[in-house]
């Protein structure tokens, strides 16, 4: 009997197991029913007006122009509010260098609310001419110490006079690509205007730690970023090294820490709140690399959130 059956058996095997091969193929080709993009038809004008309205203030610093806006409506209504057009809208305020009154270009705009922005954030929105006070009172040590043969006194008022300068060339270095967004911060926290808000070693290591992470320094961290500061004494934090003021700024502002606490801010700017854990992975790794936070905005001020679509 069992010579007799076992071909049956086995033949009976085979279909089965083609027969099952095939549904489940069948099933992986199932189309989702009502699975289309999504419509914006029903989207007011009026929406669609407040959304103009808010690219232009977050990037250049003010409303738009009447002609503007018809310009900026007609242009997303053509295209169906999809995410390509509200690209091209924010893309031209960010990159078109053709001549704008009273802007000169919605590039250096967009440029100098950067600036501003960090300005706000790390100086209080300290004015040029607060900032370029120092240069004044250093360039007269400058010349004293000089007649005097001090040559400490020299270095002092030249590395003042260049920290200042530092933040005051800072915008139009970003602008033109001579320096990254990490290094406009760095510039911003090593000045005397920083050094005023934040007087001493103590005050300057928490302060420069909360506004770049949001969030203040762990024991160990505090202890070591101390040291730099008061001491120049060498040591390490976030993979880097530093022993004075300078090389403290720019080893914090190249950590992936900064690229996060970059990506946090610019939610709770554009749209009021922190990113999600995924929404900061999707976001960190490109950042982290190119440190593009023209593509940061783009991204966050393109979706329905922003938009209030």
């Amino acid at each position: 009997m069992s010579q007799f059956y076992t071909p049956f058996f086995r033949f009976f095997f085979i279909f089965v197991s083609v027969v099952m091969v095939v549904s489940c193929s069948k099933k992986d080709a199932t189309v989702v029913p009502n699975n289309k993009p999504k419509s914006y038809d029903d989207v007011s004008t009026v929406k669609v007006e407040n959304y103009i309205n808010r690219i232009y203030i977050d990037l250049l610093g003010r409303e738009p122009l009447d002609a503007e806006s018809i310009r900026d409506l007609e242009l997303l209504r053509k295209g169906d509010l999809s995410i390509k057009s509200r690209q091209d809208v924010i893309m031209r305020l960010m990159t078109d260098s053709i001549f704008v009154p009273g802007d000169s270009s919605y590039r250096r705009a967009y440029y100098q609310r950067i600036y501003d922005l960090t300005k706000a954030r790390l100086l209080e929105g300290a004015s040029e001419e607060e900032i370029s006070q120092p240069i004044g009172i250093a360039q007269f040590s400058l010349l004293t110490s000089r007649l005097l043969g001090d040559s400490i006194g020299v270095f002092s008022a030249m590395a003042t006079i260049d920290r200042c300068k530092n933040v005051l060339k800072s915008r139009r270095a970003y602008q033109v690509g001579q320096i990254q967004i990490g290094d406009m911060y760095a510039y911003m926290l090593d000045n005397p205007i920083y050094d005023v808000i934040n007087m001493n070693s103590f005050n300057f290591v928490n302060a420069s730690f909360d506004d770049l992470f949001f969030r203040f320094p762990t024991r160990d961290e505090f202890s070591i970023g101390f040291e730099i500061i008061e001491k120049g004494k060498g040591g390490s934090l976030f993979g880097g090294y530093a022993d004075n003021k300078y090389a403290y700024c720019q080893m914090l502002v190249k950590s992936r820490e900064f690229s996060e606490g970059l990506i946090k801010w610019c939610y709770l700017t554009l749209v009021g709140r922190e990113p999600t854990t995924q929404e900061t992975v999707n976001l960190m790794d490109d950042f982290y690399k190119t440190k593009n936070l023209q593509k940061v905005q783009l991204l966050i001020m393109s979706t329905d959130e922003y938009a209030q679509f």
